[in-house]
């Protein structure tokens, strides 16, 4: 993993660096566009629209959480804990049963 995403994760988890936050939350955007276009290919626009209006809501529960140390990757990461939550979103929004 990059040094500067090293530094950002630490930034934030140990002193809530709101700046480090802003940053993951960009570098992080292009993991999970592919799986808003995903999920809206399956359940339709609406549910795309719904999905690009909340993936922020959690990201900052979401980093606090990544473990540097563990040596999963970030890209699995965010794409196993954000398919994850796309789900409970849908889910709770009536597209999945």
């Amino acid at each position: 993993m990059d040094e500067q995403l090293k530094l950002w994760i630490k930034q934030f988890q140990q002193d809530k660096d709101a700046d480090a936050l802003g940053n993951l939350k960009e570098h992080c955007a292009h993991m999970i566009e592919p799986l808003i276009v995903e999920f809206t290919e399956k359940y339709g626009e609406e549910a795309g629209v719904l999905l690009r209006s909340k993936w922020d809501k959690r990201f900052f529960f979401i980093f606090s959480k990544y473990q540097l140390n563990v040596g999963l990757s970030l890209e699995s990461f965010v794409q196993n804990t954000y398919r994850f939550y796309f789900m409970q979103l849908l889910r709770k929004a009536g597209y999945m049963n």
